[in-house]
């Protein structure tokens, strides 16, 4: 269970490490396109909705990097001993924790933009996203020109 855990963590942690790369501002233009086509948000509706966003996933970057930081100081072989192990379990939950305070307090100010149904897609659309971004990277990145892979966002 604990190594459980802890790969969890580190799969977490690999995916903040592509998201900081040169292709950050590319894979943030491809999710804000494919959210807004999603949720099919209007002009006032995305107004309103971006600049909120956008603070939705600054708050949960930092939540990541402050508390995740701490499990990937840890060995990367996952040879632990158990109060390092302890740690990484703690560090773990405090993060799903924050991260879930964090989705309450910004899901009850979308509601104030845009209506449940649009919101419920929302969170299918940023899962949907994430799994697009794994399976690519896994397949080495978007293939071009010889028809096979492609445009992730265009599935």
């Amino acid at each position: 269970m604990k190594k459980i855990l802890f790969l969890m963590a580190i799969v977490l942690a690999g995916i903040l490490q592509l998201q900081a790369q040169d292709g950050n501002a590319k894979i943030e233009a491809l999710k804000i396109a494919f959210i807004t086509k999603r949720l099919n948000l209007n002009a006032d509706e995305a107004q309103k909705f971006w600049p909120l966003y956008n603070q939705y996933e600054a708050e949960k970057k930092q939540v990541r990097q402050s508390t995740i930081g701490g499990v990937k100081e840890m060995k990367e072989d996952g040879d632990f001993t158990n109060a390092e192990a302890e740690q990484a379990i703690t560090k773990y939950i405090e993060f799903k924790a924050k991260d879930l305070d964090i989705t309450k307090k910004y899901v009850a100010e979308f509601r104030k933009i845009i209506p449940a149904t649009k919101i419920a897609k929302l969170v299918t659309a940023e899962e949907h996203f994430k799994k697009m971004l794994t399976k690519q990277a896994q397949q080495g990145g978007p293939k071009s020109g010889n028809g096979q892979g492609g445009k992730p966002w265009k599935q």
